[in-house]
């Protein structure tokens, strides 16, 4: 009998494994249409030290449940968020990096949720940006969380700068 309650339990995991699958990939084909995100090119000059942290991922603005599936923005990793003065780099660890130019920034600001991750005020930097015609927000989470302002800050002085 114990048996019989552990296939069915293994069942049950594998069913539900394969509806997430199923409802992730429905997901992608929904995002479909995004373009892919910009590619850095040219030299880039830091403007602040690399930070460390993790990148918690993208979601459609305003919506910070509607996590992004398409070319790997929806996906946490470890990484490193540098400001430099063609756009904000985010590298992350097995993944491409994301790089942010910064005209396609909107705004720069400090969060406490994004993408089923909530923290405590001002725990994340939130960034808004244009892909293609949709308005989406990334966020980072510093491991040294008195970064975050200081991040804001660099961004919102380059990009005034470079407008």
């Amino acid at each position: 009998m114990r048996a019989l309650y552990t296939l069915l339990t293994l069942a049950a995991v594998a069913g539900l494994y394969v509806l997430m699958l199923k409802g992730w990939r429905s997901r992608q084909r929904r995002q479909g249409d995004l373009p892919p995100p910009p590619v850095a090119t040219g030299a880039r000059e830091p403007l602040l030290p690399a930070v460390p942290g993790l990148f918690v991922g993208t979601t459609a603005a305003g919506d910070w449940l509607d996590r992004i599936a398409v070319h790997d923005l929806g996906h946490r990793a470890s990484g490193w968020l540098t400001v430099a003065t063609n756009g904000v780099h985010v590298e992350r660890e097995g993944l491409p990096e994301l790089y942010l130019p910064y005209d396609a920034i909107t705004q720069a600001a400090t969060g406490d949720a994004l993408a089923g991750k909530v923290v405590g005020r001002d725990g994340m930097l939130l960034l808004d940006w244009h892909l293609g015609d949709r308005l989406l927000t990334s966020g980072f989470r510093a491991d040294d969380h008195a970064e975050h302002q200081r991040l804001v800050e660099a961004i919102s002085t380059q990009k005034k700068e470079s407008a």
